[in-house]
């Protein structure tokens, strides 16, 4: 179990209703971010991890901000509809939101058991129509379960139809997403990527074998030339690294300028709030209880509004940093590309292009640190000394404090999270761009040590010569097999 500050607790699956149900830690006052478990699962075990999340229905607003909060994280949703309550305006603005960063959802409509099947049927056609209208027209598959009854067939025994053709049916359309999508996905990603650096190293080793049938005197004009253009494409690949960095820092400056638009803005509905709440609780309380009552709520308030806000931007954020990223990757492996078109170009030899890079492109997503969750904590002093005196006295100077802290505490906070924001802005541009070093360096550390390896070898003695040229003969082909079963696989997919 981990709790917001970051620290871990381990529980028993008896105690895990004590930490996330609303009637036994309401409004979260236990402060838990998330619980993990554990569970042998042949489902599992195919790589899956999931995320149940509360519903963005609730009317407690922290269950709505945590389901918001998963939503970049995930390759794949599973949307719970109930057979006795339409989808909701929330959840109708939920779907509208998983679709932009969730290219797979499995619709399931629950507890069936307790209707008639022409009310299920009616209930299907009914959320079918919704959802063509709400998010376009399009095939949406409704799988019709019970998962009271599923439980108590997978607990009790005696599978019924319900089981048959609900959970099963449901659990096989997963299996076939992780096999047959995602799996194919994957599988060609790293395929492309195999075959791509196969062309790299084919290309080197036909530069190798070019350069020692060369003269010397042909091989040192060459290389000249050939060192030039790598230095321009090298030259290249920083100006790209540079325009990167300052790509990000404008789009740093948007977030900072909307978190200080929003500090801004939503001081007088805080303050609001705050007198209300006051108000409320003035007439019941001694004036210490009052400020602590006081200093409880503004922590929590200050907690709800900024976790919201910081989701929002950090969806935001992770997706401006995303399509940047994606964009440079492209102009990097165009420079890696052109490198190997010169290299071929300065000593005649063939050079493949790579099949899309798309795939190559597509799983850059684990360079962004936004799982790292910041923490909004307020400072625990007292709002005021004052609560030792008689409230009627000294009521209005204890709302005062009050306003004086929360304004205080707010601005703090607001500051967090804009560092937070920015900073991991910034750590994903360093990442991106040492990927890019990376990537271009790779090829062009190969080529320069092939050409390096032949001019220090064109002179050696014949029998030493036909030694290498064999060993060079014997690579080459087993590049060949291998790059050609690639393209096999690739087309098999």
């Amino acid at each position: 179990m981990l709790y917001l500050d970051g620290t871990k607790k381990e529980i028993s699956i008896g105690e895990i209703d004590d930490y996330v149900t609303e009637r036994k830690n309401p409004k979260n006052i236990k402060k838990i971010r998330e619980v993990h478990i554990s569970y042998s699962s042949g489902l599992l075990k195919q790589g899956v991890t999931l995320v149940d999340t509360p519903g963005v229905g609730s009317v407690y607003q922290h269950n709505t901000e945590a389901a918001y909060a998963y939503l970049s994280n995930s390759d794949a949703a599973i949307f719970m509809i109930s057979v006795d309550a339409p989808l909701s305006k929330n959840e109708i603005d939920y779907l509208k939101h998983i679709v932009k960063y969730v290219k797979k959802i499995f619709f399931v409509l629950n507890k069936v058991d307790i209707a008639s099947p022409e009310d299920v049927v009616e209930s299907l056609e009914y959320t079918r129509a919704t959802l063509q209208e709400q998010l376009g027209q399009a095939e949406y598959d409704l799988v019709p379960i019970s998962a009271r009854q599923a439980l108590v067939n997978r607990t009790g025994g005696g599978v019924t139809g319900i089981e048959a053709g609900g959970l099963i049916s449901l659990e096989e359309r997963l299996s076939n997403f992780i096999r047959k999508d995602k799996g194919r996905i994957i599988l060609e990603a790293s395929a492309t990527r195999v075959l791509r650096t196969i062309n790299e190293l084919e290309l080197e080793l036909l530069l190798w074998q070019r350069a020692m049938d060369s003269t010397l005197q042909d091989l040192d004009q060459k290389a000249v030339l050939f060192t030039s253009e790598l230095d321009k494409l090298e030259q290249e690949r920083e100006d790209s690294i540079h325009l990167l960095y300052r790509e990000v820092e404008q789009v740093c400056s948007i977030i900072e300028e909307n978190i200080n638009e929003y500090n801004t803005a939503k001081k007088s509905e805080i303050l609001k709030i705050l007198e209300e709440f006051y108000e409320s609780e003035l007439p019941d309380k001694p004036a210490k209880d009052l400020t602590s009552s006081l200093n409880l709520f503004i922590k929590e308030l200050i907690l709800g509004i900024l976790n919201e806000k910081h989701n929002e931007l950090k969806i935001k954020a992770k997706d401006h940093i995303k399509k940047i990223a994606l964009r440079f990757f492209n102009r990097i492996e165009d420079v890696v590309d052109r490198t190997m078109s010169v290299s071929a170009e300065i000593f005649e030899i063939p050079a493949e292009k790579s099949v899309s890079k798309e795939y190559i492109l597509g799983s850059k997503n684990f360079y962004f640190h936004f799982d790292k969750h910041v923490t909004i904590i307020p400072s625990v002093e007292s709002i005021t000394s004052l609560g030792i005196l008689p409230k009627a006295l000294i009521a209005g100077q204890i709302l005062k404090n009050a306003k004086y802290k929360l304004i205080e505490l707010f601005d703090r906070n607001c500051g967090r999270v804009r560092y937070d924001l920015v900073y991991n802005m910034k750590e994903g541009a360093r990442d991106v761009a040492g990927e890019i070093r990376l990537r271009a360096d790779a090829v062009s550390h190969g080529l320069r040590s092939s050409l390096e390896k032949a001019l220090s070898e064109i002179d050696i003695e014949e029998e030493e010569r036909l030694e290498k040229v064999a060993k060079w003969e014997k690579e080459y082909r087993e590049i060949i097999i291998i790059k050609e079963d690639i393209k096999r696989f690739i087309d098999s997919i």
